[in-house]
């Protein structure tokens, strides 16, 4: 079973409360995100904490599919979004548009097994503009400017 939908809400750079702090990123195989801290919480992830491992696995799967180049590093960037401790601090989730192409190259390969891309993944709940979204361009350091 994967995880439940955040809710209907639009993501992108979330807030966090000043109660908690960032987490070194130690899952090995997202070796490739160009960040090393993530901020573990069900209320600004789209997955919540305990359910990394399985979100992980189901992307690992799909990158054995090669559906999408891409497909690792949009799974982590997902489940293990960017913590930004400055400012207040906040995390930084996938853009509208890094979802749509990791849609649209793995969809049809899961529907040939009789599957369809998961729910909780519907790209619309993420931004398609602005700082504070992730994409395979981004810099270090530097949230993208998402285009439309």
């Amino acid at each position: 079973m994967l995880p439940a939908a955040s809710g209907g809400r639009s993501l992108s750079l979330f807030c966090l409360s000043s109660a908690g702090v960032c987490q070194l990123i130690v899952e090995p195989q997202c070796h490739m995100l160009p960040y090393n801290q993530t901020w573990l919480s069900s209320s600004v992830a789209v997955v919540k904490s305990t359910e990394v491992d399985m979100l992980l696995r189901f992307f690992s799967y799909l990158g054995r599919l090669s559906c999408y180049r891409h497909i690792m590093l949009f799974g982590c960037s997902l489940a293990l979004p960017e913590c930004i401790p400055a400012g207040g601090g906040g995390v930084v989730l996938p853009c509208a548009s890094f979802c749509e192409a990791a849609r649209e190259g793995c969809e049809p390969v899961l529907q040939m097994f009789n599957a369809s891309w998961p729910d909780f993944l519907r790209c619309s709940q993420f931004n398609t503009e602005g700082p504070g979204c992730f994409t395979p361009r981004q810099i270090k350091g530097k949230p993208c400017e998402c285009a439309s």
